[in-house]
């Protein structure tokens, strides 16, 4: 029998890119040779944004430039909060935001995609999607829309757009080490679909909205959502061992838990955590989510099951505790993805804008033989 590369094309090399190095066996990852943790602990996102589209960490006076632009591209235009309110209150906030990128399309008119162009095009998109998507949430919600304000960074603005309140600095501190541990990640699917769609000559608009496509997926960012359904099924830390014991005699699947390529763990995992532990450590909160990720980690770190399978927590498990303690709605936790990815997104379409062949893959053909048509009378 003839053999066939990994259907999934692992190992396949189908782009060279200068942004995302990982390690899955080493469980490291780096930013344009930058070290996810020292990004981590010491960069905001704006910085990460400017390193991954222009290849080095930005001066102070580049970060001061780039704050200015992206507070100005994020205040949203009168037609562009009435297209949010005209959109349905009942889809999933993915399907949702994913029309509204496709809508604002007809608003902006954007061009086909130039190398030249891009970045500032990716600029006004890229700052406004965390303002499309707490304006939306709010709206859902019966309640009133809040305009940024324009002292603040990327995360505190989408925190206070979505509350209604200036973040407390724990939380900004959060939201920011989340949007800069997702920033970017290689070929995923996401990114992948977004390279594609780019060599097909298309408008930015287009390409992000296929990765949201792409993202939405439970074996892709849709985990986030799944992780944090399944902690508050749990409900309380002492119930996960015969929750985690039902669910392998099912052979039902633990969202949060297993990466494709990241065979310890994932080295995002030790941020989310800590930060969410800080959230949830504050006076008069409530830990509970936070407390039942703590116990199913511990529960499946010492089970035979996931050892054997080489199966940890990774960057969605802590994340949806994280997020849900922020105040994001569940059903809104991969749109915090697709916010944190934003830079990763651009600065892939930027280096496929620099292949200029259309991605034309082959599948090899495994059906009947050639055969003689039969009319229908003689079927």
């Amino acid at each position: 029998m003839e053999s066939y590369p990994s259907l999934g094309l692992d190992g396949t090399i189908v782009a060279l890119s200068h942004l995302g190095q990982i390690d899955g066996e080493a469980g490291r990852l780096s930013f344009c040779g930058y070290d996810l943790h020292d990004l981590a602990d010491h960069a905001s996102w704006e910085e990460v944004l400017h390193l991954l589209w222009w290849g080095e960490l930005p001066t102070a006076s580049q970060l001061a430039n780039l704050r200015t632009e992206l507070a100005m591209a994020r205040m949203l235009s009168a037609s562009e909060i009435d297209l949010l309110r005209k959109l349905p209150r009942t889809g999933h906030p993915m399907d949702v935001m994913r029309a509204a990128i496709s809508l604002l399309a007809g608003l902006h008119r954007p061009a086909v995609m130039k190398p030249a162009t891009l970045f500032s095009d990716g600029i006004r998109l890229t700052a406004k999607l965390p303002l499309l998507v707490a304006t939306y949430l709010r709206l859902r919600a019966g309640q009133p829309t809040v305009a940024p304000e324009a002292d603040m960074g990327h995360a505190a603005a989408f925190l206070h757009a979505l509350n209604g309140k200036r973040p407390a600095p724990e939380e900004e501190a959060a939201f920011n080490t989340y949007l800069v541990l997702l920033a970017e990640h290689g070929l995923n699917v996401s990114t992948f679909v977004a390279r594609m769609v780019t060599s097909a000559q298309n408008d930015l608009y287009t390409a992000i909205s296929a990765a949201l496509a792409a993202l939405k997926g439970t074996a892709h960012g849709g985990a986030n959502e799944h992780a944090m359904r399944t902690f508050l099924a749990i409900g309380d830390p002492c119930n996960v061992p015969a929750y985690i014991e039902d669910l392998i005699e099912r052979k039902a699947r633990l969202m949060g838990v297993g990466h494709r390529i990241y065979k310890i763990e994932d080295p995002r995992v030790r941020h989310m955590r800590q930060h969410s532990d800080i959230l949830a450590a504050r006076p008069g909160v409530d830990s509970r989510p936070h407390d039942v990720a703590e116990a199913v980690a511990s529960y499946i770190l010492n089970h035979p099951h996931f050892q054997a399978r080489k199966l940890y927590p990774n960057v969605e498990f802590y994340s949806a505790p994280l997020l849900f303690q922020l105040g994001l709605p569940t059903d809104a936790f991969t749109l915090a993805f697709a916010i944190a990815r934003m830079p990763g997104w651009i600065g892939h379409i930027r280096e496929q804008l620099n292949v200029p062949r259309l991605v034309r893959p082959e599948a090899a053909y495994v059906g009947p033989a050639p055969r003689a048509f039969v009319p229908i009378g003689e079927r």
